[in-house]
């Protein structure tokens, strides 16, 4: 279905899936790009800016920043400027930098938290965003969500399978009353979460047995998405049962390509505000399908029908 004349087809099997409450979006932090918080390259500069250091500081750093493998750059930074028992300036620093403007646009993450939701009609969106905007998002539209962070994610398919689910943790707001977490930021923190301890690789492998995927806010070719992505194309090779996974994102040059390298589905937009106003008028749709046919008649017969 093409909602609008300037955005892509999404396929109408992915929009049945999602009528039916078995969609959960991924989403990443290029959502959140347009309310002011910065992605992963320049997260990593504001850390540096923040300690008062750069990449050429030490090679390694300088080689991983050059490589973007940002997880890798603060992982070395990490153990360099941290002391014994002391508080890690770099996540100090990371917290700072995410902290919500007062004024930001939060109508991305509204339209996100309207289209992702259960069968029951709750809200069921993932994230691996630190930042708190999707429930400040649903607190100042009067939507009531809960929220699970890391490790205390609930089983995909539990009960308590539903709100906003931060798989890599979450920074936390004293204002709504949102908890911090543990933060899966360092290379380090991805090889525990998705090799060594392996929690964030059994989630998404019991996901993708549940729910539909589609990835928001992402590039194919993500540093910081890596893992998650190559644990996506392993579970997919051996296990032919799994749901789909879809990506919409803006087009790039053999961005497609890489997309379905990985097992995934591209939809792909002309540009960014392609992609999210289509977001916003799927949305519109789905909180009441008939009444969105019904206007859009109108609107064509220029009369009431």
């Amino acid at each position: 279905m093409q909602w609008l004349s300037t955005g892509a087809d999404v396929p109408d099997e992915l929009v049945r899936e999602a009528r039916e409450g078995n969609v959960v979006f991924l989403c990443g932090a290029g959502v959140s790009l347009g309310a002011g918080l910065p992605l992963f390259k320049e997260l990593t500069d504001k850390v540096y800016d923040a300690l008062g250091s750069q990449p050429t500081d030490e090679a390694a750093e300088q080689a991983a920043y050059k490589s973007e493998e940002y997880d890798r750059v603060l992982r070395s930074l990490e153990k360099r400027t941290r002391a014994p028992g002391a508080e890690s300036a770099v996540r100090k620093a990371v917290i700072e930098a995410l902290k919500p403007k007062a004024d930001a646009d939060l109508t991305k993450h509204l339209s996100l938290l309207r289209l992702s939701r259960d069968r029951d009609g709750r809200c069921k969106l993932l994230t691996t965003n630190f930042d708190p905007l999707f429930e400040l998002a649903a607190k100042a539209n009067g939507l009531a969500v809960s929220s699970h962070a890391g490790k205390s994610l609930p089983r995909p398919g539990d009960l308590g399978d539903h709100g906003v689910l931060h798989l890599h943790g979450c920074i936390g707001d004293p204002s709504i009353a949102l908890p911090a977490s543990d933060l899966i930021l360092t290379s380090a923190d991805f090889g525990d979460a998705y090799l060594r301890d392996g929690w964030a690789s059994r989630y998404i492998e019991d996901r993708m047995r549940v729910n539909t995927l589609v990835l928001v806010g992402y590039r194919a070719e993500d540093a910081a998405l890596r893992l998650l992505l190559e644990t996506l194309d392993a579970d997919r090779e051996r296990f032919r049962d799994l749901k789909d996974i879809y990506a919409l994102e803006k087009g790039t040059l053999g961005s497609a390509s890489i997309w379905k390298a990985k097992g995934i589905k591209p939809v792909e937009f002309s540009d960014h505000d392609a992609l999210y106003a289509t977001l916003a008028e799927w949305a519109e749709y789905a909180m009441n399908p008939n009444a969105y046919r019904l206007a859009g008649a109108r609107a064509i017969l220029g009369k009431k029908v």
